[in-house]
């Protein structure tokens, strides 16, 4: 923990997250004991358009589900990822931001 100064001590988590090197923290990826949905554009270009992640066993009308929706440009390439949070059954319908 060289890197410490001032008077403020980083706790150990903190400091394992940090790389001090690139001046960034580390990201840890989402667990895989994860339900993931996929909800593809079958009318146009059969990109996926809603993905949702869930805990297991967590049923697609009930809240707790994290929803991307993913839009695409003229190439089909991505260019915008939107999250929301709610249920699998209504995600045509969730806020994105």
């Amino acid at each position: 923990m060289s890197q410490i100064t001032g008077q403020t001590k980083v706790s150990a988590a903190e400091y394992r997250e940090h790389d001090f090197d690139l001046y960034a923290k580390r990201i840890v990826d989402v667990g895989s004991n994860l339900t993931m949905r996929i909800d593809y554009d079958t009318r146009t270009d059969d990109n996926p358009v809603y993905v949702g992640l869930a805990a297991k066993g967590l049923s697609e009308s009930a809240t707790g589900w994290l929803l991307y929706k993913f839009e695409y440009d003229a190439n089909n390439r991505i260019v915008s990822k939107k999250v929301a949070y709610g249920s699998w059954d209504n995600r045509a319908s969730a806020t994105y931001e």
